[in-house]
């Protein structure tokens, strides 16, 4: 089980790519089993904050909270 340090959102976009691919989805399968279009997801792993994102990883990283990651590789 991989464990991922998180710094920015970006991170966190590749990790969500990363699980997805280990578990052998596409964008649109796995989009269309959480019920958002795959141009959603897309713009989710490619770590493209909203404002919230990015206020929250400003903070996190201001007050020197570390996030991280774990995930099973997984195959359908």
């Amino acid at each position: 089980m991989p464990t991922v340090p998180i710094r920015k959102y970006a991170d966190l976009g590749a990790v969500m790519k990363a699980a997805r691919e280990g578990r052998g989805l596409t964008q649109e399968e796995l989009a269309e089993s959480l019920g958002f279009g795959r141009d959603y997801l897309g713009s989710l792993e490619s770590g493209k904050p909203g404002i919230f994102a990015a206020r929250l990883f400003r903070t996190l990283t201001a007050l020197g909270v570390k996030v991280t990651v774990s995930y099973e590789h997984r195959p359908r």
